[in-house]
């Protein structure tokens, strides 16, 4: 059917237009059955484009000291996750700031936070060797149970490598977004092997420059890396404007917002309404954001 202008649902009308002349229909109702999708490299980005996040990510990675990162210097028991996390990465290279503002996938993280979402964070996840397994979670942290279904973020990961169950690839439980809950200990996979005809999950299989896109709900974890070889993707998570970022966008430089825009400048907070101090709140902002809640996703 076309898409009108309607009143009801005045900004997801235009999202589900780019959806749809992107491709990506089956996409979204895959997010909305299963809490997930994959997005073929074809569909996402010119051919080159994951070989600049990557050339870029361990170009940062190799400049920066890894001790400096808390998660790189706790025992191995008490890791969240295993090998290198890389913070910050907006300030560090432009090509990262152009992954955010990819079509493919700000449209389907739209179509999930809605459309005044904003930038969360934007963090690298790099391992070369054998590693350990990350424990099924969602990313909805500190958020109590019930979780609303909608969801106060999504997760975009950019897969950089093969992602194999033999490279450490995630672990996903579908159609757990649905569950609005935490897993509990008790149900956490015994995948320390590998799949286990028992477990209520599966593999993500992706190749280098996918997408993979889920809603913060949903359960997921990684299977441990058994291979010699590097494993590398990086996240650009969503968040509902109410949410407070994770991170701190404060030092982008001015050259790389003015790059992209008006929008990139939004998702960074630029023109953010909270914070405001006795002289009160500019109401331009604050009514900016009202928009979202006009579209059912939001």
């Amino acid at each position: 059917m076309e898409i009108g202008d309607w009143k009801t649902t005045a900004e997801l009308n235009e999202i589900y237009r780019r959806a749809r002349k992107l491709g990506v229909e089956t996409n979204i109702a895959e997010l909305e059955a299963f809490g997930f999708t994959i997005v073929e490299p074809e569909k996402v980005a010119p051919k080159g484009f994951a070989d600049r996040m990557l050339s870029a990510l361990l170009r940062v990675a190799d400049e920066e000291d890894p001790n400096a990162v808390d998660l790189s210097t706790r025992a191995q028991k008490d890791r969240p996750v295993y090998g290198r996390n890389l913070f910050h990465l907006l300030a560090k290279d432009p090509v990262f700031a152009e992954a955010i503002m990819n079509p493919v996938a700000l449209t389907l993280g739209q179509y999930l936070m809605g459309a005044s979402c904003r930038l969360y964070s934007n963090v690298a996840f790099l391992k070369k060797g054998e590693a350990g397994c990350t424990k099924v979670h969602s990313d909805s942290v500190g958020m109590p149970p019930p979780l609303p279904s909608f969801g106060h973020v999504c997760n975009i990961s950019w897969i950089l490598t093969d992602y194999t169950v033999e490279t450490g690839t995630f672990f996903i439980v579908p159609g757990s977004h649905r569950y609005c809950r935490h897993p509990t200990p008790v149900e956490q996979p015994k995948f320390m092997d590998g799949p286990n005809e028992d477990d209520i999950g599966t593999p993500i299989i992706a190749k280098p420059g996918s997408l993979f896109i889920f809603h913060g709900n949903t359960w997921h974890g990684t299977y441990p890396k058994r291979d010699a070889g590097m494993r590398a993707h990086i996240v650009t998570a969503l968040c509902r404007n109410y949410v407070d970022p994770a991170e701190d966008f404060s030092d982008v430089p001015e050259a790389t917002v003015e790059k992209f825009g008006p929008e990139f400048a939004r998702l960074i907070g630029r023109n953010k309404w909270q914070g405001y101090g006795s002289g009160g709140p500019k109401y331009d902002r604050m009514l900016a954001v009202n928009r979202a809640q006009q579209a059912p996703s939001a």
